[in-house]
């Protein structure tokens, strides 16, 4: 394995969807994949949203991580 975890992060939101991102992170965790929801990062009201960290992944982990958080979305 290759990187550190050095605090690089991907942040990405659904606007355009009424979820919340903690059930969502929730769901996502079961899969295998620890991400953040963005609600606990927040001081103010927003769109809901997920923290991912990738710095300490190889292509391949992201990959199948983002097949994961892709069949956890609504829809």
């Amino acid at each position: 394995m290759q990187g550190v975890p050095a605090g690089l992060h991907l942040l990405i939101t659904f606007p355009a969807l009424s979820l919340d991102d903690t059930e969502l992170a929730e769901r996502i965790h079961r899969a295998g994949v620890l991400v953040h929801p963005l609600s606990w990062h927040r001081q103010r009201p927003g769109p809901p949203g997920l923290v991912l960290g990738y710095a300490a992944h190889t292509p391949d982990q992201l990959r199948e991580a983002a097949r994961h958080i892709a069949q956890a979305l609504p829809g």
